[in-house]
């Protein structure tokens, strides 16, 4: 359904550092670097997400939300860890939340930029 996706941030060096590591325990890598843009992808083979520099108050989308998908609840925990050792905000910390889902573990954080990103180990659905 989805060719790639698109995020602004502030910062475009910055957030290679927090998206490097939070990436690097759900096995995704940087797949392209330029002065304009980041692409990001599994194993670094394909650009599926973006990440490119923006001006302004806001940055993130009002209401827009990512969600990733980990391997397991090892994975989901050392992403959540690396991102909050590199500035991000909790709104749902990593662990398991059968008020989501019965099967549901996963986090939800804001990256330094206010972008909604979440990981989820398992299926929501």
């Amino acid at each position: 359904m989805f060719d790639h996706l698109s995020l602004g941030v502030r910062d475009l060096d910055a957030a290679r550092e927090f998206y490097d590591a939070f990436f690097a325990p759900l096995g995704a890598a940087v797949s392209s670097a330029t002065a304009k843009e980041l692409a990001y992808g599994p194993g670094g083979q394909a650009g599926l997400l973006y990440l490119y520099p923006v001006d302004g108050e806001q940055v993130a989308g009002l209401g827009a939300h990512l969600a990733f998908t980990a391997d397991s609840h090892g994975a989901v925990d050392a992403a959540y860890e690396s991102a909050m050792e590199r500035g991000a905000t909790t709104i749902r910390a990593a662990g398991p939340h059968p008020d989501i889902a019965p099967g549901y573990y996963g986090c939800v954080i804001l990256d330094p930029d206010g972008n909604k990103l979440e990981i989820v180990a398992g299926t929501m659905h």
